[in-house]
């Protein structure tokens, strides 16, 4: 599998020895790495004495943009895009509530005008306290049942972008992310059914998500979230016919490992949640294509409709 950018895509990370020289020279600026958009719906929610909560939106959006979340110089237009959409199920008290929330987030694909969704995640469980005018206190040594949350999936954005570029790139936010669910197992939100433990086979909560992460069982999703991202998608307007045999090798070791373990898991649910209809739109015309669809539907049943689409077009 090769693994060198096509000179036709610019490489413009951090890394360069030209932008480290170039830095030795001017002061440290740690820019804000993400470029989140926030959106809140309360709808289930009713009652004047809630209107506070229209403030939710505009905090939240402050305490993930406001901040630098690594020691890593970003330029403007390297901010990480993301998303987290934010829906109130349930108010137990006026400072009580009980919501779920979607996070997403997405890089550009070199060479083209496209991007492509790095991670997705849909968190059910999401107990906390918000009181009108309080202010979001970033402190990662403090297990807080709001901003916990927001910084647990603020590395999983940062951990999961890092691992499109470099090969097990996003390692130090991914433990990040760990302590954070350490942290809550000395509080009630540490009780399982609350987002941070589960319970049985079908366990898919935020500690159990960085766990695989972090086990090195599950290395070959995260070589995955590499190859596919830097080797297929970023030289597939170059060489798709080498993208077409590199996204099947890349599909093939997923499959192994799944066979291995007989059964899907958190992290390969989170790949493929991000990842299925795209990879049915890349492998469309690929040659590989029946080879890609007969593992495709073992591992991801639960997109089998849309992998239909490779078969069904011919």
């Amino acid at each position: 599998m090769k693994h060198t950018r096509p000179p036709a895509i610019p490489d413009v990370r951090r890394f360069t020895l030209l932008i480290v020289l170039a830095l030795t020279a001017l002061p440290a600026v740690h820019a804000q790495e993400l470029n989140c958009q926030v959106t809140l719906n309360r709808e289930a929610i009713t009652g004047t004495e809630f209107g506070f909560l229209d403030e939710f939106r505009e905090e939240l959006f402050r305490y993930l943009n406001g901040r630098a979340w690594t020691d890593d110089v970003f330029r403007p237009e390297e901010r990480i895009d993301c998303q987290f959409q934010v829906t109130f199920t349930e108010a137990l008290s006026q400072t009580a509530f009980r919501a779920q929330i979607v996070v997403q987030a997405s890089r550009p694909i070199y060479g083209t005008a496209q991007r492509t969704t790095t991670f997705r995640a849909s968190d059910t469980d999401w107990l906390f306290s918000y009181a009108r005018g309080q202010n979001l206190i970033y402190d990662p040594n403090r297990f807080d049942a709001l901003t916990s949350v927001l910084d647990f999936y603020a590395n999983m954005i940062l951990g999961y972008d890092y691992d499109t570029f470099e090969a097990f790139g996003g390692t130090r936010f991914y433990e990040r992310a760990f302590r954070i669910a350490e942290l809550s197992r000395a509080t009630e939100a540490g009780t399982p059914g609350r987002g941070w433990f589960g319970q049985g086979i079908e366990d898919r909560s935020r500690f159990t998500l960085a766990q695989e992460l972090l086990d090195p069982v599950f290395a070959p999703v995260r070589q995955a979230q590499y190859d596919y991202h830097f080797t297929v998608l970023d030289h597939f307007v170059v060489e798709p016919e080498q993208a077409w045999v590199d996204a099947l090798e890349t599909l093939s070791a997923l499959h192994e490992l799944y066979l291995q373990n007989n059964r899907r898991r958190y992290v390969t649910d989170v790949f493929f949640g991000a990842k299925y209809q795209e990879i049915v739109s890349l492998m469309l015309d690929a040659p590989q294509r029946n080879e890609a669809y007969a593992m495709l539907t073992e591992m991801d049943p639960a997109h089998i409709g849309t992998y239909d689409g490779l078969v069904n077009s011919r």
